[in-house]
């Protein structure tokens, strides 16, 4: 494991992502100055950074959801990743 992201680091990269859109992940380190691979910003930006990340336990409706699927599929995981 690399050295842990910096707050400054986390903005450019956000800054980044906010100009210039998901997917460019090519030209992040030349564009930025992030002292970073490409991989490693976009799994920074895909597991940490994302608005839309939700974090958290599971809301009630979520654990129903799961409850259910158990009962009807039990520890079938082929057929769980699937969904």
């Amino acid at each position: 494991m690399g050295r842990p992201w910096t707050e400054e680091e986390d903005q450019l990269l956000r800054n980044f992502v906010a100009k210039h859109g998901e997917g460019n992940w090519k030209h992040i380190p030349s564009k930025t100055g992030l002292n970073r691979c490409r991989k490693s910003c976009r799994l920074r930006w895909l597991n940490y950074l994302r608005p839309n990340i939700k974090r958290g336990g599971f809301a009630v409706d979520e654990d129903d959801l799961i409850i259910r699927l158990h009962k009807l599929l039990g520890n079938r995981q082929d057929l769980s990743l699937s969904l």
